[in-house]
Parts: structure tokens; sequence; C-alpha cells
């Protein structure tokens, strides 16, 4: 702490201020005015004795957060995230329920075909449509595309009323809800060692899988101060995906879940494009070089600003378009 002094039409005027250092990155706070010249140095010390500790710690947390943020988005990208939260709650709160309704039933037909399509699903936008919306099964699928879908569909419905807190009960339960009729491995994380068809990093061991799953959702409770709402989940989904807890599934769940820890924080969800599917496992590869519990700026920066292109993306091009 330190004390600065202004001057203003020609009187002196002491702050008490604040400084922050992480890294390289200096950060700069105000944490009161003590009063202005004259004042002698025992008057200024009594000043700041009468401050409440409560106040210079939350000052101190506030810049630490705002280190954290810096190192991966702009103060205009923040500011962008903010006006689409703000936006967002707006929209869900018009009195026209149908209208609502049918802003969800857009983003949910377009956010199952891309979430699925980065699975292998053959089933075309069109079609997802015509089996979501008006329940007409395309010929010529497998059934479990068509469970696939429909899986998706009311797994988010649940998480949308629901909001449930993300803890290791509930990850299992939104992969066995997105797995059912499609794989029986569900109810618990996986007790085998698995690798990633075509990719270059490790999954957890499946003797560490819980403990990593423990682990994950610790820093996660602990970053929440800290990190803004996009950013935590961006690299909790990478975390998530590099764990691989399940025997399949994987994606789907960390999608749904990225979801999830959206809402909660009165975002709306996401669409992870299957036309962007390269820049996307790039962004996850990259984070995947980081330690589990450590928060990379260097290795996170892709992740987070592949999330933020992709909310940004699918608010101006679907919820944007509703309600006014």
């Amino acid at each position: 702490m330190y004390i600065e002094k202004k001057k203003i039409g020609g009187r002196t005027y002491n702050y008490l201020r604040i400084s922050v250092r992480t890294g390289d990155k200096v950060k700069t706070k105000t944490v009161a005015y003590l009063g202005k010249d004259p004042m002698t140095e025992k008057q200024i010390r009594k000043k700041i004795a009468a401050i409440p500790k409560s106040i210079i710690e939350t000052a101190k947390k506030e810049l630490k957060e705002q280190i954290g943020n810096d190192a991966f988005l702009s103060h205009a990208q923040i500011e962008t995230l903010n006006e689409i939260k703000k936006g967002f709650s707006r929209k869900i709160k018009i009195p026209d329920r149908k209208l609502i309704a049918d802003m969800f039933t857009d983003f949910k037909t377009h956010y199952v075909y891309n979430t699925t399509a980065l699975e292998g699903n053959t089933i075309s936008l069109a079609e997802t449509n015509l089996l979501l919306n008006k329940d007409r099964v395309p010929a010529g699928k497998d059934l479990w595309e068509i469970h696939d879908h429909i899986n998706e569909k009311d797994t988010f419905e649940y998480i949308l009323e629901k909001k449930p807190d993300v803890k290791p009960n509930l990850i299992i339960d939104i992969h066995a809800r997105l797995l059912k009729s499609i794989d029986k491995r569900t109810g618990g994380f996986r007790t085998h060692n698995v690798r990633v068809f075509g990719a270059d990093f490790d999954t957890s061991p499946a003797a560490y899988v819980e403990a990593d799953m423990k682990n994950l959702l610790r820093w996660y409770q602990k970053s929440k101060k800290r990190l803004h709402p996009l950013i935590l989940a961006a690299i909790f989904h990478e975390k998530f995906e590099k764990i691989h807890p399940f025997y399949d599934g994987n994606g789907r769940t960390g999608r749904m879940i990225l979801n999830l820890m959206l809402l909660r924080d009165g975002f709306p969800p996401l669409i992870i494009k299957n036309s962007a599917r390269k820049e996307y496992y790039d962004a996850l590869t990259q984070g995947h070089r980081a330690e589990l519990t450590k928060v990379d700026p260097k290795q996170h920066h892709a992740i987070v600003h592949f999330c933020y292109g992709q909310l940004v993306d699918t608010y101006e091009k679907i919820f944007g378009k509703w309600g006014g």
C-alpha cells in the first residue's frame, strides 16, 4: 500500500492505493480517500488504521481477478460478454413464454446437430429439425444416432430447467442421460485406461481418474472468484477432456457441462460448430500441455478465445434474433 497525492485546483488530496503483481503484470486501485493537506503523518496513519481490513482484502482480490482475466481477454471483450449477459437476461424475462420456448428450440436444434456431428453423427441439420421438432425419424440412420439426438435434447432441457450445481454425481448423471440406450458403461467413472484415437496426449490413468476429477472440481470452486465465468468454463472444459473420465461420450458430456456453467452464471449457452472442428481440437490440444490444476495463459489462450468466439457467434446468430 502507498499514499498517492493528487493536486486539484491548487489543493493536495491524499489517497490510499494498493498494487498487486502477478508475473509481469501490475494493477493498482484506490482503496480510500484520506483527506486533503495539510495532514501530518500521524493523521494519515490514523485514517489508514480506521479502514476495515475487509475493504483492503476485497480490493486486493478484485485486482488479482482483473489480472487473471486480462491474461486471456481484453477489456473490450469482457465488456462484450457483459452486454451479452445483460441482453440474454432481458430475453429470458420476456412475458411471452412461447417466444422464449421458440428461441430455445432454435438453439437446441443447432446445438444438438453440431455437438453430435462432432462425434460422427450423420444426421443433417434439416433432419435434426424434423426429428426433434416434428417427430419425424430420418430414414437410413443408425438407431444410436436417433438416441444421440433425443438424449442431447432431453439433457439440455434438464440443465436449463434445474441448473444443478456441478459435482461428481451430477457429471456422472449427465453422462448417463447422454448415453442412454447407446452405451451401458455409465453410472461411474471409467476403471480402465483408454486412448483417444489420433490424439497426442495421455488421458488420466484409470487409477487416478476419480482423484483427478475431485482435484478439477476443487480447482473450479477455488477459481470462481478469480476468473471470469467464460474463462473458467473454457479452461474447465479443456481439463475435463484431458482427464477423459468416461469410456465414451466425454466430448458430449464436457460441452453440456460447459453450457451448464455458463447458464448458472447468467450467460447464454454456446454452440461449438462442427465446421470449427479443427480449431476446436487444436485449442484443446494446446491446453492439454498445461498441468491439471494450473492455469497457463500461454497454453489456455487458444481455448478461451475459441469459446469466446463461439459464444459471441451463438448469441448474434440465434439469441440475438429473438425478442428484439
